[in-house]
């Protein structure tokens, strides 16, 4: 049934509550939300299936050094999929499992595109390989190329000196296990979702170890402690860092609640053991592993509270477009926190995963249950400019 917000918000501002949230609509919504109305079927289009090779797709994102080129995750076979001319007559799909994709996307939950031709991962495993094996917790993000003749593939030099093929990954650091959403920040700077441990921590992969090497000592991971987020199994947990502000809007599933990070506020702790300390390389100038330690006193704040296991976050235009895993809702917000417009996809419970938008007028929606990749559109006629 539509709600009081949706009904009336053509007609005038209202505001009500809806399970511990402020539902504040404008009066006239956003267009792909469909203007208040809550129905956006007639703009809701599918691109991608399960066809094309998604298998438990959890997210996507565009490459912005290519145009039209999707990219998306798949958590059940360790995979990619590569849209190229996404939604148009010449849309093609390429899947692609990397070599070892079984420890360097084992359970693949995000992604995120950084400095030019370099994307990186995050994963929900604790390093099975695939249930080969007990979990030992080795896992953390990956730094990866989006050089088509480089991702994917093996690299024969780094066989060579190795004596085993670790694939085409650039860099891993391995202090987060079971996590669930990662956001670039600057240079090969990200931040994670740590869902293992329940924080937030900003990883530094600094100069990459080279194609297939396996070289971590001069990593930095500061961890973010007190945050308090909590992962919910089979959810993804996305974030998205306001460049402008520092302020970084976390999708805490466990919570039901969109908590924002202060990321320049606190100060630095305690250090804190490495497991990267044996894959260091001798002769490099590195005493011991990379630096890994306790960041205190940051500001952590609920922007939006009561929600329904959300999933994916995206930040555009100074609005935040939430996925809701739990009901198949999309949600827009200020950054003050006031709903501006909420719709339902009919997806229903356990379906929204990863969200990405480059505009409020196009949203890139991941649908894991059916393994599907949704746009949406708002009409020509009604886009915001």
């Amino acid at each position: 049934m539509r709600s009081l917000c949706s009904v009336f918000a053509l007609a005038f501002l209202v505001a009500c509550k809806g399970g511990g949230t402020s539902d504040i609509v404008e009066t006239s919504g956003l267009p792909v939300l469909g203007d208040g109305s809550g129905d956006v079927s007639a703009m809701l289009e599918v691109v991608g299936q399960g066809s094309d090779g998604l298998d438990d797709i959890t997210d996507l994102a565009m490459n912005p050094d290519m145009s039209g080129e999707l990219w998306t995750v798949n958590k059940a076979d360790d995979s990619v999929v590569i849209y190229r001319d996404v939604a148009t007559g010449d849309q093609s799909a390429q899947h692609i499992v990397d070599p070892y994709a079984l420890h360097f996307m084992e359970k693949v939950t995000s992604i995120a595109f950084g400095a030019p031709g370099t994307f990186a991962t995050c994963q929900d495993g604790r390093n099975t390989y695939n249930n080969a094996s007990a979990p030992n917790d080795f896992t953390g993000p990956t730094l990866w190329s989006s050089d088509p003749a480089v991702f994917g593939l093996t690299n024969p030099q780094a066989v060579d000196q190795l004596g085993y093929d670790l694939g085409s990954h650039l860099d891993m650091l391995h202090e987060s296990p079971q996590c669930m959403g990662i956001e670039w920040d600057h240079d090969n700077v990200y931040w994670v979702f740590d869902g293992f441990n329940g924080d937030i921590v900003r990883y530094d992969f600094q100069i990459d170890h080279g194609v297939g090497y396996d070289d971590h000592c001069d990593g930095i991971i500061e961890r973010w402690a007190g945050t308090g987020i909590s992962r919910v199994n089979n959810v993804v947990s996305h974030l998205a860092l306001d460049q402008a502000t520092g302020l970084l809007y976390i999708a805490d599933t466990g919570n039901g609640r969109i908590a924002v990070l202060d990321t320049s506020t606190g100060e630095r702790g305690n250090d804190l053991p490495s497991v990267e300390d044996g894959s260091c390389i001798q002769g490099y100038g590195y005493a011991s592993g990379p630096d890994h330690y306790r960041w205190t006193g940051g500001v952590i704040t609920d922007l939006v509270t009561g929600l329904s296991n959300p999933a994916g976050i995206a930040l555009v235009d100074g609005k935040l477009f939430v996925t809701e895993n739990g009901t198949g809702m999309i949600r827009a917000y200020d950054l003050e926190g006031n709903a501006l417009d909420a719709a339902s996809t009919g997806r229903g419970a356990g379906a929204l995963q990863g969200i990405y938008a480059d505009s409020e007028n196009e949203l890139w929606v991941v649908d894991g249950a059916a393994n599907e990749v949704l746009r949406l559109r708002a009409p020509a006629a009604n886009a915001r400019r």
